[in-house]
């Protein structure tokens, strides 16, 4: 079963997909990627705001997430839940590259932003307000709003308390519709 643009909504992976990975079927590493790269993308881009760099970010983490299939005993492989430890490794492989650029993501390439769906503006002023959270809630907001992640999901692609994920996003929200009036009122009310 292949889902079109990498939307999962919280269907479960099949059974033996991450075994037929571990055991080299092409067919079943092909299947994830479908599945799972253009959620994966659009994590990674919230984050770096650069379609080149969202694009390395996403195939050194799923290039680790093979690697590390190929490693795995068995035992750790069977029953595993693929789509939240996509989500760790893309999580980790982000972090990196936003701290090897000194924490500051900055555009090389104003011309490389993608993803204009909906009020172009709007979005731009949503991840604008995104990256003003402190890490950990904008990770939580970025999962939960932004890739559709239930709680579950993010605790374990985390490593978080589902209750700490839970405060987390609320938190996150707060801040963000702030950010976004205290935005408005500056620009007089004009959209």
């Amino acid at each position: 079963m292949v889902v079109r643009g990498g939307e999962q909504s919280g269907r479960s992976e099949g059974p033996g997909l991450a075994e037929r990975i571990a055991c080299g079927d092409a067919l079943a590493v092909r299947e994830l990627v479908e599945r799972h790269y253009a959620e994966l993308y659009r994590y990674a881009f919230a984050a770096l705001r650069h379609r080149a760099a969202s694009e390395d970010a996403v195939h050194d983490a799923l290039v680790r997430a093979l690697e590390a299939l190929g490693r795995y005993p068995e035992e750790r492989i069977r029953g595993m839940s693929l789509r939240p430890w996509l989500y760790r490794i893309t999580l980790n492989t982000v972090r990196n590259r936003l701290r090897a650029r000194g924490r500051e993501a900055r555009l090389e390439d104003p011309g490389a932003l993608a993803e204009p769906r909906g009020d172009p503006e709007g979005v731009m002023d949503a991840l604008a307000a995104l990256r003003l959270l402190p890490e950990r809630q904008r990770v939580a907001v970025s999962l939960r709003y932004l890739q559709d992640l239930p709680y579950a999901e993010i605790s374990a692609a985390t490593g978080w308390p589902e209750g700490t994920v839970k405060t987390l996003v609320r938190r996150g929200l707060i801040r963000l519709r702030a950010a976004m009036e205290q935005e408005e009122r500056s620009r007089g009310g004009e959209r």
